[in-house]
């Protein structure tokens, strides 16, 4: 399994010999106009990965090179990386024989997944657990489970999986409690050299099931999870394309390891992605509502496979980002990295639960 995704994220990256970043294609290729928004032919996009027709996903038109197939669905929003599945901005759009993707897609979704490595987050050294809903809001609820209380349980599982490996660890919340979104995304924005993973699970029809992943939409584009439709609501932030390589990694692992049902890697506007300063996605791991998942999901077994998938993802977006450290490593010495601070527990000024790496790191 581990090979499986090294190979797909190899693919991913492949193409760091090509042209510079994508502003080189920006002012180069042919724009056109469909219904106020920029786009370009797909023949350039494909032009200049490198790309040729391949075969790929059913009623999609697939190009690719090497191990990699990219597929798109004319005049849908459906956009498939090796069959992993996310949602443009704007639908593809097919006129005079061409199909076109929007710029903004492009450049804020396309070049991003394709190309990983040119995002840059700077260097990650901790990384903030955000367990959704607590105390009185349960969030979603279900004969099989509370949305809350599987949230903390996943949360708590990674956080001791990430420290495992290096990594401090900054919870919103480490019990069963009430934080406004507004002091979620405040502890976020205080802790330094960091990304933001809210963690929840989905409620729905009794059919729904599957995983999603959620990270904020860019700027000037509509997104049908918006709260209102505010000016100010359609601003996005810096990290567009470290939002969506983050997003890559772990929705990608949780789909390899678990088999759920592909819900893709979509865009929104939620509040606690609005206003991140910081690489950031919400992970909805699953229907706490459908008969077989909701009882997977309360189960200890699942939430440690969960917990794996989320933590390969974040080593692995570290990793191709080349930000984040190498391990700590013990040979029987009770010594640390310098500067690493001591395993064990703290609490900073604005109350976030914070752990540091354990002494046991591989």
């Amino acid at each position: 399994m581990r090979h499986l995704l090294s190979l797909f994220f190899l693919c991913l990256g492949l193409l760091l010999s090509a042209a510079g970043p994508v502003t080189a294609w920006e002012g180069k290729w042919q724009v056109s106009s469909f219904h106020g928004v920029d786009y370009v032919r797909l023949n350039d996009v494909w032009k200049f990965y490198g790309f040729s027709p391949k075969q790929g996903r059913p009623g999609c038109v697939s190009f690719g090179a090497g191990n990699r197939v990219v597929s798109i669905r004319p005049s849908k929003q459906d956009f498939y990386v090796n069959n992993f599945r996310y949602i443009l901005s704007y639908p593809v759009v097919q006129s005079g024989g061409l199909l076109y993707i929007s710029s903004i897609d492009m450049s804020k979704l396309v070049d991003p997944v394709l190309r990983p490595r040119l995002s840059q987050s700077g260097r990650i050294t901790t990384v903030v657990l955000d367990p959704g809903h607590g105390g009185h809001d349960a969030g979603a609820v279900s004969p099989y489970a509370r949305e809350k209380d599987c949230n903390l349980a996943l949360a708590l599982k990674v956080r001791e999986k990430l420290n495992k490996l290096g990594f401090k660890v900054v919870m919103t919340r480490d019990r069963d409690f009430f934080l406004t979104l507004g002091d979620r995304v405040a502890i976020a924005n205080r802790t330094p050299e960091s990304l933001f993973v809210s963690i929840h699970h989905n409620s729905g029809r009794s059919a729904a099931s599957g995983i999603e992943t959620f990270t904020l939409a860019p700027h000037g584009t509509t997104s049908p999870f918006a709260r209102t439709r505010r000016t100010e609501d359609l601003a996005g932030n810096n990290q567009d394309s470290e939002n969506i390589a983050l997003a890559t990694a772990v929705h990608s692992a949780a789909i390899k390891k678990t088999k759920a049902i592909d819900r893709g890697i979509q865009r929104a506007r939620f509040s606690v992605l609005c206003t991140i300063k910081r690489p950031a996605i919400l992970f909805e791991g699953g229907f706490v509502t459908h008969p077989q998942e909701g009882s997977k999901i309360s189960s200890s077994a699942y939430q440690d496979i969960l917990a794996q998938c989320i933590c390969d993802g974040i080593v692995r977006y570290t990793s191709i980002t080349r930000n984040h450290p190498a391990p700590i490593r013990h040979s029987g010495s009770s010594s640390t990295r310098a500067g690493t601070p001591r395993p064990g527990f703290g609490r900073s000024s604005d109350g976030a639960i914070i752990t540091y790496p354990s002494r046991s790191a591989p």
